[in-house]
């Protein structure tokens, strides 16, 4: 048995001369040095085990560490095998077990919140394999593998236990609950207008307008603590990069990059790095899209677009490096089976999607724009209004398009409603604003919109007679018509200003020839930004360090469930459900993620799972993380919104969130073909 360090220091081996111990570990500690303080303290530990000794050194000193790793430790002397990774399971660790299925999986029975142990014979497990990823011929045999449970420390005492029958025992040592700081408290009103990190950094303090009472003065606490943990966060996992002394000569090169959605977690978090990267040196945004109809302009891409821009006005003296990594079609099927492989044992739709994003996104490789001059801020408005064109005008506009009533309603025997228009006979879907299924709905909207032109557009009157005869044919009267078309050319003035388009809205139908306007296209949605980029060209990222925001939604209420769970059950439901996501993050999330990332030989730094985040965050109120009164992109992780604005991203603190699985668009390419009715949670078979 041997094992190297894996860590950014270094390949050292750490198999010690005498034989006394061996160990593989894949840590970064981020409150101390690196792993070869690790392997130092577990040395030392290892030297004080004896055969009956009541309190294990070892398991005391893994359960201290902060931070992620994975680690396998054989004490010879001993015969103990100590196998583990952080309560997060930052570090992917599987294992796979041969042998009878008389004692189970012992694994998954020990893991609890208790010490516990269990005897097996040597019948029971004949060959015991842990592995940072899945081993096998085929993808039977990578299935076998699980994920290691992150609860606790695991270990294989191979000691008979009894001369005649040769018994052996599993242990299982469970880690110490992360305490929660101490109570928020409201600051005085002589306090100081800011506040400092451990680092120094300055930021104002996070402040709200309007009125002041409890649940405002405890959520500008809340921001306050927030922010000063979760600069702390990133300040370690940045300031602690080594240099690369070989990359010097190709002048200013990043160390660190961040997965760059445009949404609020991870624009943050790019925010913050600017504060504790060095000064001369640029940060690496990546932002992954799939959607290549659209020529690669996904919710993502768009947001991450302004994000970008808002970065390079709030601070200009940062050199920001905007990386498009681009996937067609033939590349994502190339790269499935490498995805598949590392994915495993997850075999979700929702897991290669995913896994797939996450893959691309750290080989770095795609186009860059770098930022040469500052810009000035898009507004919310625009933001939104860009990603969402329809929104403002939905409730006003669809309740008087559902008012107009253009057809009677159509029933047939049992009750079941039909579209009424001429000659169509499909069923109605409920819902539709214009009461017609969804063929005829789309092609009203669409003949609308032709009758309705741009004050830009070239008008072609024979077009304009063939649409209205076309509406008249379905049934439509003359009056209605008239009418359609009026309520068509009444909108918003601020939606005028932005897109310059009228339509007619159906929440349920939408057209799929709805023009939506292009960051590229000059004459589209004004973003007001004045960012000058330079010449676009190939890029690979030389970043050792990737930022994820994974975690923000798991612990502040992010997603769309956290709201429901609230509404139905109150604050303590949600409370509950908070704590369940973040304890099985290690299963759905993060050792996919990490096999996925580290595939390309990069380290993923997870800010939001810091221990002391984690242990800030559970002291704040409900009313801190989510307001089920206020809107989606408002009443959601308000306490972040809070930080964001704080940092003056006024763009990413009122975006709702976006699984990265939709934002990207890879959703929509894989689900095609047979998945295309595929659900994110039904096993993933393939692309085509």
């Amino acid at each position: 048995m041997g094992g190297r360090d894996f860590s950014l220091h270094g390949t050292k081996d750490d198999e010690e001369e005498e034989d006394e111990m061996m160990m593989m570990i894949k840590a970064k500690l981020m409150h101390e040095s690196d792993t070869i303080l690790l392997s130092e303290k577990l040395q030392l530990a290892g030297r004080k085990l004896t055969t009956n000794g009541v309190v294990d050194s070892v398991v005391e000193v893994l359960r201290r560490v902060r931070g992620p790793f994975a680690v396998i430790w054989l004490h010879v002397d001993t015969q103990r095998v100590y196998f583990a990774h952080d309560r997060f399971g930052r570090r992917s660790l599987l294992y796979r077990r041969w042998g009878t299925s008389r004692c189970g999986d012992m694994i998954a029975e020990l893991a609890g919140v208790e010490t516990s142990s269990k005897e097996f014979f040597s019948s029971d497990v004949t060959h015991f394999v842990l592995s940072n990823v899945a081993i096998g011929e085929d993808d039977q045999d990578l299935m076998q593998y699980q994920e290691l449970p992150a609860s606790g420390i695991y270990v294989m005492d191979l000691r008979a236990t009894k001369d005649t029958s040769l018994s052996y025992r599993m242990e299982f040592h469970p880690y110490a609950p992360i305490v929660p700081k101490l109570p928020l408290t409201i600051p005085k009103p002589e306090a100081p207008s800011y506040i400092l990190d451990r680092f120094g950094c300055k930021f104002s303090c996070p402040t709200t307008t309007g009125k002041v009472d409890l649940v405002t003065k405890m959520l500008e606490s809340s921001g306050r603590a927030l922010l000063i943990a979760l600069s702390d966060a990133v300040g370690v996992r940045v300031r602690s990069i080594p240099s690369r002394p070989s990359l010097e000569e190709l002048g200013p090169t990043a160390r660190v990059a961040v997965f760059f959605s445009g949404g609020l977690d991870s624009v943050v978090i790019a925010a913050l790095a600017h504060f504790h990267a060095p000064a001369t040196e640029p940060v690496d945004l990546l932002t992954v899209c799939f959607d290549e109809v659209s020529n690669f302009a996904s919710p993502d891409r768009r947001a991450a677009e302004l994000a970008h821009a808002e970065l390079c006005t709030l601070f200009p003296e940062r050199q920001w490096n905007f990386i498009k990594v681009n996937v067609s079609l033939v590349e994502l099927v190339k790269q499935q089976r490498k995805v598949q492989a590392l994915m495993a044992p997850c075999d979700t739709h929702m897991d290669f999607n995913i896994g797939t994003a996450f893959w691309f996104l750290s080989r770095g490789r795609g186009v860059l724009t770098k930022s040469t001059e500052a810009a000035e801020i898009a507004t919310l408005d625009e933001l939104n209004a860009f990603l969402k064109p329809h929104q403002a005008d939905l409730p006003g506009l669809e309740a008087k398009d559902a008012a107009l009533t253009l057809f009677d309603d159509k029933y047939v025997n049992g009750g079941a409603l039909l579209c009424p228009v001429v000659r169509c006979g499909r069923k109605r879907k409920h819902g539709c604003v214009l009461r017609v299924c969804k063929s005829c709905c789309v092609k009203i909207q669409r003949a609308v919109n032709k009758l309705v032109p741009l004050e830009s557009q070239h008008v072609n009157q024979r077009e304009l007679q063939s649409c209205r005869a076309k509406l008249l044919s379905m049934g439509v009267s003359e009056a209605k018509l008239d009418l359609l078309l009026g309520l068509a050319k009444t909108r918003d003035e601020a939606s005028k200003k932005l897109l310059e388009q009228q339509f007619v809205s159906c929440f349920v139908h939408r057209s799929k020839q709805t023009e939506l306007p292009t960051l590229s296209n000059p004459t589209s949605a004004s973003t007001r930004t004045s960012c000058s980029f330079s010449t676009l060209s190939h890029y690979q990222t030389n970043a050792q360090v990737v930022l994820v925001g994974i975690g923000a939604d798991e612990q502040l209420a992010g997603y769309g469930r956290h709201r429901t769970t609230l509404i139905n059950g109150g604050e303590q439901a949600l409370r509950a459900e908070l704590n369940t996501d973040l304890s099985r993050i290690w299963k759905r999330n993060l050792g996919r993620d990490d096999r996925c990332i580290a595939a390309h030989g990069r380290e993923a730094r997870f800010p939001y799972l810091d221990e002391t985040v984690v242990s800030t965050i559970a002291t704040f109120p409900i009313s801190s993380l989510c307001d089920a009164d206020l809107p989606r992109g408002v009443g959601d992780k308000r306490v972040l919104r809070l930080v964001a604005a704080t940092l003056g991203l006024s763009n990413c603190a009122g975006l709702p969130k976006r699984a990265i699985q939709f934002g990207s668009r890879i959703a929509k390419v894989s689900n095609t073909g047979s998945n295309r009715q595929t659900q994110g949670k039904n096993k993933f078979s393939s692309v085509m």
